[in-house]
């Protein structure tokens, strides 16, 4: 069995909140993990003292298993997300944009770790205000974000040079499936980057960003990838919805099945409060 344990949207800073930071390491380390994914929006204002606590935090992650963290929306500075966008200052402004999540946590924005029994395939979908994440409602500016074609073909890189029976797992920022709450996709080409996953046989995407826990599988031709899993994972942070507690999600996987379990905060720990099996696809059957 590989386990690994799915958080994200720890918004270091002012919503922090570390009795559940600390009580998250603690079930983790009791959970034992094989790898650590980490969906992004690890700080709230992108401030030096935030990604500071961010690094330290993840650094003591990474004494219990790999880590692989990927930035959110809240991650990247907006003024470089600006220029960018209006062709201004060229690399500089991208080099700007990230400028804080390059010295604090990893230049790679789009990592991929491999362990045994699944290959996990980071993707950046936190561009900031850009072409690509415009939608038709002014809200979304600057939340929004989108898949690449790039990063897709890097995926398909990493999953071609992975064990042909590892479970393949993509992570993103943005939750591709609305949330119950909100109501709102994440991504600006919702279809595109689904369609673009299964193809690449996928069986699982994790993702955070809409801060409430949820576990999904698409099953109707409707939603162009039918019997891809998705694990949305809330928020470590005051930034709940109302009505649901912080949570992370726990993933485990055997050549058979894949479960996905949420860990909620009730009464000072994280407890299991939902669980759901997947049968997997068999080897043969992925691209």
């Amino acid at each position: 069995m590989t386990r690994i344990v799915h958080t994200s949207d720890l918004h270091f800073g002012r919503p922090s909140v570390s009795e559940q930071l600390d009580c998250m390491e603690e079930s983790v380390r009791g959970l034992t993990p094989d790898a650590i994914a980490v969906s992004g929006d690890l700080t709230q204002r992108c401030s030096a003292p935030e990604f500071e606590q961010a690094r330290s935090y993840l650094e003591r992650m990474r004494e219990i298993a790999p880590v692989l963290v990927i930035p959110g929306n809240h991650d990247i500075r907006w003024l470089g997300a600006v220029a960018r966008n209006l062709g201004l200052f060229g690399r500089q402004a991208h080099e700007f944009k990230y400028s804080r999540y390059f010295r604090y946590i990893s230049k790679d924005l789009s990592p991929t770790l491999e362990v045994p029994g699944a290959v996990i395939a980071g993707i950046n979908t936190a561009h900031g205000i850009s072409r690509g994440s415009l939608t038709r409602r002014f809200r979304d500016l600057g939340v929004i974000g989108h898949v690449k074609r790039r990063d897709v073909e890097e995926v398909a890189k990493a999953f071609e040079k992975a064990d042909p029976d590892a479970a393949r797992i993509v992570m993103i920022h943005h939750n591709p499936v609305k949330g119950e709450r909100t109501g709102r996709h994440g991504l600006a080409n919702t279809k595109e980057a689904l369609r673009s996953f299964s193809e690449l046989g996928a069986e699982l995407v994790l993702c955070g960003h809409d801060h409430q826990e949820a576990i999904h599988t698409l099953e109707s031709l409707e939603e162009t990838a039918p019997g891809l899993v998705i694990s949305t994972a809330g928020t470590i942070s005051n930034r709940v919805r109302a009505g649901r507690p912080s949570s992370f999600n726990l993933v485990e996987t055997t050549e058979q099945d894949m479960g996905i379990t949420t860990y909620s905060w009730k009464t000072g720990a994280f407890r299991p409060s939902k669980q759901r099996v997947f049968r997997r696809a068999s080897a043969s059957g992925r691209v």
